[in-house]
């Protein structure tokens, strides 16, 4: 951080009337997004993906987590993460986002075990020559990994956190219990987007631009809660959260009568009529727009300060006829759906990030963003420590 972003954050950490927001710096700055990864995507527990994308023993996939590139394997009925390293000459070991079968660099063929061990060196006996304390750093750099149902966590950090101090026993039961019914079919796409990781998220918890941003889409078909909320000011619902207050699980709104979806007779419900919503901290996000029958799922991975990586996955629970031919082509029809909402959300994030360099305006909040605050909040302290 430079002399003059110090200063503004110092000034901005003695007002009264700021102390409820992060300054632009934050959406910005090389040196708070560096520190974002080393205080939060390699401390916390991270989504990575889903066990539908991994079918088979012997599948794996790469995802970035942070900055870091992660191997996630299927072993049986175990996963294992590594770094997507090669231990000899630090090439990138697997190059496609998904495959299956043995863990080969391309570069001398060193190969591994789907533990992260090494599994053999060719010619290592006339050409490598190892010694004991060589052969021991050969293995790849391994992480932990942990299921809730089908979503996948990956902690970066050498002694990870118990996945109960970062999210609650609401979230990790609702997320077990959905899997429950889910059927193994997925859709998925990804896109990057010129805007800062945190807008997005600050967007999912403002109760307020639905009507607004969305008035032609979302909008029509459900009645938001927030909007119908009397607020209290701002300063009276500042308060100290923990990190599992940052992410929640809620019921978001009604349907409008007479609205509903073209597939939601086709798959077989699990909440009934609602709009869901899970947004857990830092990077995921999940909606349900017909009462559990579908789920929306968007995966923000920061790339720079000022672009974001998304990617996008549409499942379902599992059809009425377990034979059901179109299921994929209705998934589709889901995601592709979900297009002009998220459009319209890019699209204001894109346009608060295009200004943040240029003006000198901080944010002037309202008293229903107490939420968002409150987690800026929170996430100073996690970026203090």
């Amino acid at each position: 951080m430079n002399i003059k972003a110090a200063l503004r954050y110092m000034q901005w950490r003695l007002s009264r009337t700021t102390a409820s927001y992060l300054p632009r710096d934050f959406y910005i700055s090389e040196e708070i997004f560096s520190r974002e990864n080393e205080k939060i995507f390699s401390n916390l527990w991270i989504f990575a993906g889903l066990t539908n994308e991994l079918p088979d023993h012997g599948s794996w996939m790469v995802k970035r987590i942070g900055l870091t590139e992660v191997l996630i394997v299927k072993d049986k009925e175990t996963y294992y993460a590594h770094e997507n390293v090669c231990p000899h000459r630090n090439k990138q070991l697997m190059i496609e986002e998904y495959g299956k079968g043995p863990l080969v660099c391309g570069y001398h063929a060193w190969s591994f075990r789907n533990d992260g061990g090494l599994r053999k060196i060719p010619n290592f006996e006339t050409s490598y020559l190892l010694t004991v304390d060589q052969l021991h750093d050969a293995c790849l750099t391994s992480y932990k990994i942990t299921t809730l149902g089908n979503f996948l966590f990956v902690n970066l950090s050498e002694n990870p956190m118990p996945l109960e101090k970062q999210f609650s026993p609401k979230i990790i039961k609702s997320l077990k219990l959905l899997s429950l019914r889910l059927h193994n079919s997925y859709v998925s796409m990804n896109e990057e987007r010129a805007f800062n990781w945190k807008l997005n998220f600050e967007n999912l918890r403002d109760s307020m631009h639905p009507p607004v941003v969305h008035a032609k889409t979302l909008a029509k078909n459900v009645t938001f809660f927030g909007v119908q909320e009397k607020q209290v000011p701002l300063r009276k619902s500042i308060k100290r959260l923990s990190l599992i207050d940052c992410s929640y699980f809620n019921k978001d709104g009604e349907p409008k009568k007479g609205k509903k979806g073209v597939i939601d007779d086709q798959i077989k419900p699990s909440f009934g009529r609602g709009y869901y919503n899970w947004v857990l901290f830092p990077n995921f996000h999940m909606a349900s727009p017909d009462g559990g029958r579908t789920y929306y799922i968007e995966v923000h991975r920061p790339a720079s300060p000022g672009r974001t990586s998304i990617q996008h996955y549409v499942v379902s629970n599992r059809p009425n006829d377990p034979d059901d031919f179109f299921l994929e082509e209705l998934l589709q029809h889901r995601l592709d759906g979900t297009r002009p909402v998220m459009e319209e959300d890019y699209a204001i994030c894109e346009q608060v990030q295009k200004t943040l360099p240029n003006t000198k305006r901080e944010q002037n909040i309202g008293a229903y963003e107490h939420y968002n605050a409150n987690i800026s909040a929170a996430y100073r302290n996690i970026m203090r420590r």
